[in-house]
Parts: structure tokens; C-alpha cells; sequence
């Protein structure tokens, strides 16, 4: 998935805002929370984007028989990355 920073700054700031309100971290700044799950969102788009890479990195190493049985190549970097995701407890 891919997050403009914009989005990543105004999903870090709500989010650490319903932590602090919920009570369900014990530090009380906001912006040292923000920044934490600010952290936390980049690696997993990180981590994401490894997952895709990997995943493109494999289907072109197969690429004649995927064009060869007519399997779309989106459907099958779907499978793939979800099957990468899994092995690696990430949640897409």
C-alpha cells in the first residue's frame, strides 16, 4: 500500500491521539507517541514493499508459464504477496 507522507503524519496523529485519550499507553505526550507510531506505520509499509518486490522478483522468474496457461499476472502477485505476508505474520 502506498501512504503519501500527508497520510502518514494525519494517521500517526489520530491514532496516538486515541491511545493517549483511551489510556492505553502510560506516556502522555503526544508528539513522542505520534512519533512512535509514526515508526511503527513506516516499518510495515516497509515491510510491505519488501513483500511486493519479492513477490514481483518470483513471478518474473516464472513469467513464460504464467503467459503460457493465461493465469493474470495481478491475481497471481495477489496470492503470492498474501502467501508472503502470512509466512512472515504480516497483516494486510
Amino acid at each position: 500500500m502506498r501512504l503519501s507522507e500527508a497520510m502518514i503524519e494525519y494517521l500517526s496523529s489520530s491514532i496516538a491521539q486515541k491511545l493517549l485519550k483511551s489510556g492505553a499507553v502510560e506516556d502522555s505526550d503526544l508528539e513522542k507517541v505520534k512519533k512512535i507510531v509514526k515508526k511503527v506505520i513506516k516499518e510495515d509499509l516497509d515491510r510491505e514493499r519488501q513483500i511486493e518486490e519479492e513477490a514481483h522478483r518470483l513471478l518474473r522468474q516464472h513469467i513464460r508459464e504464467i503467459e503460457q496457461q493465461g493465469i493474470s499476472y495481478q491475481k497471481m502477485f495477489l496470492m503470492i504477496k498474501q502467501k508472503l505476508a502470512k509466512e512472515r505474520g504480516l497483516k494486510l
